[in-house]
């Protein structure tokens, strides 16, 4: 088996060109979408923010897409240009079930909803109490700004009404890498993450590993929070078939021909009733065509108790001695 530091270099040495080549990209999209805003202050005192950028990649009214994806994709990647999130609000579907209106606002549009805190009920109304909520921070503020689009004929959606003036600033050219819209776990940033795993390196550690080989966060083109989300569904995804990823992969290979298991609880069971081990090796499995061999005991309550599995390819001399 490779050491662990082996392992380390020869995912340094495979990953860094691809990644680096791959931020080297980022870096110089990045380079060419440095833009500003304009504040301008409305009778009453409100401010009001309007992004500035070149007019090729600015939406406006009567601005027509072929579907309504490119007039989605168009929107962000404007909202990802000028400095701000956006998502979907509300979509309308005709009869049929086609989308012929879509609603896209910024991320800080509305308003967070009042805490509720723990209310204490009668307990002769048989009513639970309300559990209190966590308090967490919102950057909803009300934003108006919005995209609408609204189909017209032959699936071609045109820009409806548009609102480009938010109420509050946009993010700088130094916060804009860590936008929503700008952040993607990629297949490259899925690779490295699960070499790292291999070489038995945590998400923490990789994300710094990556900082290392981008020169900075911002070129990364992820957070140390992605990639956690990420090693947290790959590990949801294995879930409770881990034993069954083992089993399989190595019968693929048709090396799997014996196994042994035994747990800590099983383990506390032989040390304090292991001076009579039964073994039987009756039991047939249909899904690995493999014996299987329990041993078990008796404890104190005269039940019976598991000691340890051993699963064989075959009932031979070898695989028995191997297993006693």
């Amino acid at each position: 088996m490779d050491s662990p530091g082996y392992c380390l270099g020869s995912l340094c040495i495979s990953v860094y060109m691809v990644f680096a080549f791959y931020i080297g990209l980022k870096v110089f999209a990045r380079s060419e979408s440095l833009q500003g805003c304009v504040m301008d202050v409305s009778p009453d005192g409100t401010k009001f923010w309007t992004p500035s950028c070149d007019e090729a990649v600015r939406p406006f009214e009567g601005h027509t897409f072929p579907s309504l994806a490119h007039g989605i994709d168009f929107y962000r990647q404007y909202a990802s240009l000028v400095g701000f999130d956006v998502r979907c609000s509300s979509l309308r579907r005709n009869r049929e079930g086609v989308v012929v209106k879509d609603l896209l606002v910024c991320s800080r549009e509305g308003f967070k909803q009042a805490v509720q805190g723990s209310v204490v009920v009668d307990a002769a109304l048989d009513q639970a109490p309300v559990a209190p909520k966590r308090r967490r921070v919102s950057n909803w503020v009300g934003c108006r700004a919005r995209l609408v689009l609204k189909m017209v004929d032959d699936g071609v959606f045109v820009v409806h009404f548009i609102e480009h003036r938010h109420n509050h600033c946009l993010c700088s050219d130094v916060a804009k890498p860590f936008l929503r819209g700008n952040r993607s776990m990629d297949v490259q940033h899925q690779i490295f993450v699960l070499k790292c795993a291999r070489a038995n390196v945590g998400p923490n550690r990789s994300f710094r590993l990556a900082r290392e080989f981008a020169g900075s966060y911002s070129n990364v083109g992820a957070t140390c929070v992605d990639f956690k989300n990420l090693k947290r569904d790959l590990m949801a995804f294995i879930g409770t078939s881990d034993a069954h990823i083992v089993v399989k992969k190595y019968a693929k290979k048709d090396q799997l021909c014996r196994a042994f298991w035994a747990e800590p609880i099983a383990k506390e069971n032989f040390s304090a009733f292991g001076e009579v081990v039964s073994f039987d090796a009756t039991y047939g499995t249909n899904r690995y065509g493999m014996v299987l061999v329990p041993f078990t005991g008796v404890d104190n309550h005269k039940r019976g108790v598991t000691f340890a599995m051993g699963l064989i390819s075959r009932e031979d001399v070898d695989s028995y001695v191997w297993l006693l």
